[in-house]
């Protein structure tokens, strides 16, 4: 009887000669080569693997909830059951409660307060804008609180500076309602290094701001030992434009920096205890699930490194955050997509505990709605996609096996060039690791710029007759300093880290031309003056109108004219700034030239665009009065700013 198997027309031990014959007879011609993936950390990853390329990969033979956790702390009989988180940053703590109790009643089951930006870094000013909740007393605080149950659910509290009296304040919260401060769980945002990163300077200095991590470490082991005292935070790393091996590598050595403060005075086991991680999950799908697991794998190597007496104390407890990094202001509905493909990559990958940013983060608050979208995201992934049932169901891909080594061994290289730099505190200081967070930041904006990585909606077919969304208004509730903090130490010692959305730039230049609409009463129109070759002028019509319609621009598209005189006429009839001559190469030659004149003959102040870039004849149609040739290669922010500039906008 013959075997019965999946895709027979393949022999079971076909060689690599004959699996390539299949992929050279898809590509027609195309060298393999150029569907290779190039990342960020600058190796490459080939469109398919077999078991042959895994020869080399030691971790194969790991399983899960064992040493070296790559495949998860989790052991199989415990699936893979992650804590829905949900987090909170609105200024008015009785607005945030009602949220949060809210929150916990529809499914979620673990909460994060990030305080205002001036409880977080201890400078307080009068103009700031809230950016985080407001706490003016312990009243606040227990307002904040009120009819959550402390001893339920893990709370992570982000206070920066704050931390020790934010600490404070809530061991007497949960003290207030007869909960043993043994039965806390949770975390605190104690990361000295962060905040460095992200003022420049140490808060009233270095040695006072490590006293202060030491002793409420000390606190959280002795007090609450279910409630983490220290997190490595890597979201500031990664919102300003680092690659996954880069945000790793800083974990590792912001984790040994404070391993080395702390070493001499507790042992690895009592400080890996009391140690979190908190990594954003980026939108790089397989590859963000990879990280998960090369973090573990790394952390594991780190933690042996100091010899502990349990080798649990390498297992590594991971809270992923989705990014803001790559949200839009501009079709924001579309950021529900983003985030929740960044949450299957945080589930899959094994984090223990996971947040999933409103979709509406660029507008300012989140607003009932959009928390609800942000929980309902996990919520689906669990109660609907079942993602908690399986431990690590990415082990034995191929692909996203080799990704794990490959992050990890970038990862691991980096991290030894902080080390020999004398550590990440070393490295912030000189300025080594910003140079080259900076040098993977600029080539992340280029690709966004010549469109190279799409953003739906925004540099990617954006509608454009989308108007920019309201921000929403919020009454600024003025902040007091409760703490009594004083400090004179304001001068930067390191550079700063400066996150920020990777669309901005392209959302400036839409809001720039919406201003202008308002200012003149009407919105600049670009014409699709589409002539000769069907499928050309068409294709070249597509490609204009998504082009131009970064910039906020109206695009009128047409259906072809038969000759010079007509389009002219139609364009005149139109009242558009901007022509843009669609068709092919060979049509370029009998007509563009000719079209070209009369359209500025017509107007000179018109703006005409050629849809492509016909070698030959670039000088003599530039000559002719051509402004801009628009084609896959151009750098769009760059063109779509000279064309706003020949606008007046």
């Amino acid at each position: 009887m013959e075997e019965n198997r999946l895709f027979p027309e393949f022999e079971p031990n076909a060689n690599n000669e004959k699996w390539m014959a299949e992929v050279q007879k898809d590509l027609k011609g195309k060298p393999y080569e150029k569907i290779w993936w190039k990342t960020y950390e600058g190796f490459t990853t080939k469109p398919y693997y077999r078991a042959e390329d895994l020869k080399e990969i030691k971790h194969l033979d790991t399983v899960p909830g064992k040493f070296p956790f790559v495949r998860g702390i989790k052991s199989p009989e415990m699936e893979n059951d992650w804590i829905i988180r949900q987090d909170f940053d609105q200024a008015d703590a009785e607005k945030v409660n009602g949220y949060m109790v809210n929150s916990l009643q529809r499914g979620v089951a673990g909460v994060g307060i990030k305080f205002s930006k001036e409880l977080r870094s201890g400078i307080f000013e009068s103009n700031s804008k809230n950016d985080g909740v407001v706490i003016n007393s312990a009243e606040d605080f227990s307002t904040l609180f009120k009819d959550v149950i402390l001893d339920a659910i893990p709370v992570n509290l982000e206070a920066g500076v704050s931390s020790l009296p934010i600490f404070d304040l809530y061991t007497k919260e949960a003290v207030k309602k007869n909960i043993p401060l043994d039965k806390l769980s949770g975390s605190i945002d104690n990361d000295p290094l962060k905040e460095l990163a992200l003022s420049g300077s140490f808060f009233n200095g270095e040695e006072k701001r490590f006293a202060e991590m030491k002793e409420l470490f000390s606190r959280t082991l002795k007090e609450t030992p279910a409630f983490k005292g220290l997190t490595v935070s890597t979201h500031h790393i990664h919102e300003s434009g680092a690659s996954i091996a880069q945000e790793l590598a800083c974990a590792l050595a912001t984790a040994v920096e404070y391993i080395d403060k702390l070493n001499d005075d507790f042992s690895i086991d009592e400080i890996c205890s009391n140690f979190a991680f908190s990594l954003s999950v980026g939108p790089a799908y397989l590859a963000e699930i990879a990280k998960f697991r090369a973090a573990r794998l790394l952390w594991s190597d780190v933690v042996s490194a100091f010899k502990p007496k349990n080798e649990e104390s390498a297992m590594m407890n991971i809270h992923a955050k989705t990014s803001s990094w790559n949200l839009t202001l501009f079709d924001a509905h579309v950021n529900m997509l983003r985030t929740t493909t960044e949450a299957m990559s945080g589930a899959l990958g094994g984090c223990n505990s996971m947040t999933v940013t409103p979709f509406d983060e660029p507008m300012g608050e989140a607003d009932e709605f959009s928390l609800r979208m942000a929980r309902n995201a996990q919520l689906i992934l669990k109660e609907e996609s079942h993602f908690n049932k399986t431990v690590d169901p990415a082990a034995g891909s191929y692909y996203i096996e080799i990704l794990t080594d490959q992050i990890a061994k970038k990862a691991w290289a980096i991290f030894q060039q902080i080390e020999k730099e004398g550590g990440m505190l070393a490295s912030l200081k000189a300025g080594t690791i910003q140079k080259q967070i900076a040098e993977v930041k600029a080539q992340k904006d280029k690709n966004v710029d010549l469109r190279r990585e799409n953003l739906v909606g925004t540099n990617h077919v954006p509608n454009h007759q989308e108007v920019s969304p309201e921000m929403k208004k919020v009454e600024k509730i003025t902040q007091t300093n409760i703490f009594s903090f004083k400090t004179d130490n304001t001068e930067a010692i390191v550079e700063k880290f400066v996150p920020y959305r990777v669309s901005e730039k392209i959302e400036g230049m839409r809001l720039k031309t919406e201003a202008f609409t308002k200012k003149i009463g009407k919105k600049p129109t670009a014409f699709m003056v589409t002539m000769g070759n069907l499928t050309m002028r068409k294709a070249r019509a597509s490609f204009s109108m998504g082009y131009l319609a970064q910039a906020g621009f109206d695009v009128i598209d047409n259906n072809g004219f038969e000759n010079v005189e007509e389009a002219v006429a139609a364009f005149t009839k139109s009242e558009s700034e901007i022509a843009v001559i669609c068709s092919s190469d060979d049509d370029y030659v009998k007509i563009a030239e000719d079209l070209t004149r009369k359209l500025k003959e017509k107007n000179n102040k018109t703006v005409v665009i050629l849809a492509g870039a016909p070698k030959d004849l670039i000088e003599p149609l530039k000559k002719a009065g051509i402004d801009e040739f628009i084609h896959v290669k151009t750098n769009a922010y760059e063109c779509l700013s000279e064309i706003q500039q020949k606008l007046g906008i």
